[in-house]
């Protein structure tokens, strides 16, 4: 409806219209960190949507603010993680980052797969998960909302919201500021800002920043060389109207791709046939990359059964080359009892990369282009309701040409990939009795997306892949890393390999099969041109009462969406909606004259039709292994957060903040092609039969229900020290910080070998600082223990072999900073 609309009316024109009907009204005032007179101080937030202290918003959040954000080094989306005990955030070195709170999330590592978690850059929500990068400077303050936020944020958001928000320009304000380090590794990171008065009603302000170290693998890999910058104007246009602009860009660039060779899982063959896996470590450590002559070595003496033969190499060399940038409006006006508040936005994402953990290269040219409006009215009615009502318009464009060389096989992958989405909200709260309110929100979503693409795939034999003892072809070589599957074609056709759109063995897998010349099959190509159109009401209920202005309670019933989508693969081309419902209860409070803060929350969640994406094998004739999503059954999740900080003298701080979290796969069944040998897992699993395109093929039926949802830990704590000391003029400030977390599932099969195990790291800083607070010093070291704990795995078919990445070394260094204004 909307949707089809909108196809020809410009975002910037509509902007311009609703900034045109609005009547001069006040400005929103832009000051987002507070400090009380005395004791903790007060944070404020615009989670909801509108201003509040963190300790008066009734939903479960957490909030890092500029100072933290600079002592533990955010420079990247999963650094986010040192902070938050809920959120799970890792990285390989390409541009996606993947977000899971409380075992929550989803593995978005192409273009046709959303986020379960809505990253929202000032205001303005990021549909590509690859460009949530190059944001994180110059900063007010970034909010971690737990929990689905259907109202508000509306799709994609089961897990919950990250909100990053920039610091905006300050008017009749002169003032600059500069934070740098130099530390091991080489590293560099630098950021700074300067604010400048326009008259006496603008402002301009303009901030930057670089990061950058050698690389963290022995391999020269898991580098880092990102800048940023940003440009902003706001103008007071009345008393009672402001219009803010902003455009950044960003470019990362580096080696980035990162992993090491775990060990191999191997058939184990008995008396009467296979026994079950054994697992042989490869004695590689957390920083012996897979590029490095030793890793090579050993990857060339792995014997891959499909190909007949041992030796192969990674020819690919990693390196990002990839482009952000965006502009951003934000209109503010005073009406009535209320603000309007219009936020049109424009952004893209030029990709050009190359990935090489575990295969000879997944190659990625991307252009991204989404365009978005929001529009929104918060006001009041009398001294007892508040009310926000909204609308929201977003547009997606992708263009995507990737490959996956994985020595044996290759999809090579052009589509483009169209999102409409459209979206009506509001949000109304009573206060029904002396300090009693009641919340009453909802959120109509429509979602249209379009698919149009097509996959080549080409898969390389050497006779019957299932035969037992394998077949012998020890001068076949592997596909090597081209950029197209013509170019592969042409190769092996000058090898004198036959190139076959059928297989040229005659038995099925492990039926013996018939010794012929080695081969590669083309398959005929996949081709998808689909679109589906989904809707969908979220909502969420909520009390909250004031027992005093320092001490509240409150409890909520809130439900979130995860939009359908496409995967390349046969048997599995698309996937439906994932939902979840969400109980929560908790206590925020203030004592001893708001030095002792106590923040307790108690939640219980449903997870329906989860999504689940993995690399792992379709369902076509042979199979092929593609990175695909399918929704998996449902979970249950529950427990409960703790956040203690208490000033204990006035130069004394300390503060804790504990989770328990229990999960549980209530129902997690999927599907794998049957090639003889059971799959690599621990959960259960029986050989049955599918139809697929008019098709019975042999799969087996994999069933983990009674597993626990992957990356959430059951404990998780954190804590820290601080104690300031006066000297003369100056003060020395030193910090001590901690994070425990337990064992957690993070292998996507399940296989009984690789966890994340418990670990403890540890943090310290010591500060020299004037009085004034106008400059700073700090000496730092981060993982003290250089602890390295376990943090991705995944299973390279072709050869049995685990890779794995694992979370940063032990860093060290100074930091300097100064401002003036």
């Amino acid at each position: 409806m909307v949707i089809d609309l909108w196809r020809g009316v410009s975002p910037v024109a509509l902007a311009t219209a609703l900034i045109l009907s609005a009547s001069p009204a006040a400005a929103q005032d832009e000051q987002a960190v507070g400090q009380s007179n005395s004791g903790i101080s007060e944070i404020l937030v615009t989670a909801q949507r509108v201003e509040e202290s963190a300790q008066r918003a009734p939903i479960p959040m957490d909030v890092i603010d500029s100072d933290e954000l600079i002592r533990k080094s955010v420079t990247r989306p999963e650094d986010l993680a040192r902070s938050v005990p809920a959120l799970s955030a890792t990285n390989g070195g390409n541009p996606y980052t993947v977000f899971f709170v409380r075992g929550v999330g989803n593995s978005t590592l192409n273009a046709y797969s959303d986020a379960a978690i809505a990253f929202n850059y000032d205001g303005v929500y990021i549909g590509r998960p690859s460009s949530t990068s190059g944001t994180f400077y110059d900063l007010q303050r970034v909010e971690v909302l737990k929990g689905p936020q259907g109202t508000l944020y509306g799709r994609n958001a089961t897990a919950g919201a990250i909100n990053v928000i920039p610091q905006t320009p300050q008017i009749g304000e002169l003032s600059a500021g500069f934070v740098g380090s130099y530390g091991n590794y080489n590293a560099v990171n630098a950021q700074g800002h300067v604010n400048a008065p326009l008259g006496n009603n603008a402002a301009v302000r303009l901030s930057g920043n670089l990061a950058r170290h050698d690389g963290w693998m022995d391999d020269g890999t898991r580098d880092q060389d990102e800048f940023g910058l940003r440009g902003q104007v706001k103008v007071e246009l009345s008393p009672d109207v402001d219009l803010r602009v902003a455009a950044d860009y960003a470019h990362q660039g580096g080696m980035g791709s990162f992993s090491t060779y775990l060990g191999t899982v191997t058939p184990n063959f008995g008396p009467t046939g296979f026994s079950g896996y054994n697992y042989n470590p490869s004695g590689f450590g957390p920083s012996d990359g897979i590029l490095s002559p030793d890793a090579r070595t050993y990857l060339a003496s792995l014997f891959a059964r499909q190909a007949g033969r041992a030796g192969q190499v990674t020819e690919g060399t990693p390196y990002n080359d990839n482009d952000y940038w965006g502009i951003t409006g934000e209109f503010n006006a005073r009406i009535g009892n209320g603000t309007l508040t219009v936020i049109p936005a424009h952004r893209e994402a030029s990709l050009d990369n190359l990935f090489t953990a575990g295969m000879n290269g997944a190659k990625t040219n991307e252009k991204d282009k989404q365009t978005s409006l929001e529009a929104r009215y918060a006001g009041q009615i009398g001294d007892t309701v508040d009310f926000i009502l909204g609308g929201y318009l977003f547009r997606e464009r992708i263009d995507t040409y990737t490959y996956f060389s994985q020595f044996t096989i290759v999809p090579y992958q052009d589509f483009e990939t169209e999102t409409d989405s459209e979206a009506l909200f509001g949000k109304l709260t009573v206060e029904v009795a002396p300090g009693l309110e009641l919340t009453a929100g909802g959120r109509y979503t429509w979602d249209k997306k379009q698919f149009d693409g097509s996959a080549d795939v080409l898969v390389l034999f050497c006779g019957n892949p299932g035969a037992n003892p394998p077949n012998l072809c020890p001068n076949l070589p592997f596909i090597p890393l081209l950029d197209s599957a013509q170019e592969v074609r042409e190769y092996y056709t000058g090898q004198g390999v036959p190139v076959t759109p059928v297989p040229l063995f005659v038995l099925p897998p492990m039926a013996g099969g018939s010794q012929t010349a080695p081969f590669v099959l083309n398959a005929p190509p996949l081709v998808i041109d689909e679109s589906i159109e989904e809707s969908k009401f979220t909502y969420r209920l909520a009390a909250e009462y004031e027992v005093t202005p320092s001490n509240m309670i409150y409890a909520s019933f809130e439900t979130g969406y995860h939009s359908g989508g496409f995967a390349f693969a046969r048997g599995l081309e698309t996937y439906r909606p994932e939902s979840i419902d969400a109980w929560t209860l908790g206590t925020k409070n203030r004592f001893l004259d708001n030095r002792l803060q106590v923040n307790v929350e108690a939640f219980y969640w449903k997870y329906k039709d989860q999504q689940f994406s993995q690399f792992g094998y379709d369902l076509g004739n042979p199979p092929t292994t593609v990175f695909l999503t399918r929704n998996i059954g449902e979970a249950t999740i529950y427990g409960f957060d703790a956040d203690v900080q208490a000033l204990i003298t006035e130069t004394t701080m300390i503060g804790a903040q504990l989770q328990y979290l229990a999960s549980e796969y209530d129902s997690f069944t999927y599907f794998l092609p049957n090639q003889g040998l059971p799959p690599v897992t621990s959960c259960g699993y029986s050989p049955t039969t599918q139809n697929v395109n008019n098709n019975t093929i042999s799969v087996w039926e994999v069933d983990c229900s009674g597993k626990p949802a992957l990356n959430s830990p059951k404990w998780s704590l954190s804590g820290f020290v601080e104690q300031r000391i006066p000297v003369g003029e100056y003060e020395v400030t030193l910090r001590g910080d901690g994070r425990y977390r337990s064992s957690a599932e993070i292998d996507s099969n399940f296989a009984p070998f690789f966890k994340a195990e418990e670990a403890f790291i540890a943090n310290g800083s010591i500060t020299l600082a004037p009085q004034s607070e106008a400059w700073f010093v700090t000496a730092f070291i981060d993982n003290i223990t250089d602890e390295r704990r376990l943090a991705t795995t995944n299973l390279v078919s072709s050869v049995n072999v685990q890779v794995g990445t694992y979370e940063p070394p032990r860093t060290y260094g100074i930091r300097i900073g100064f401002s003036f204004d």
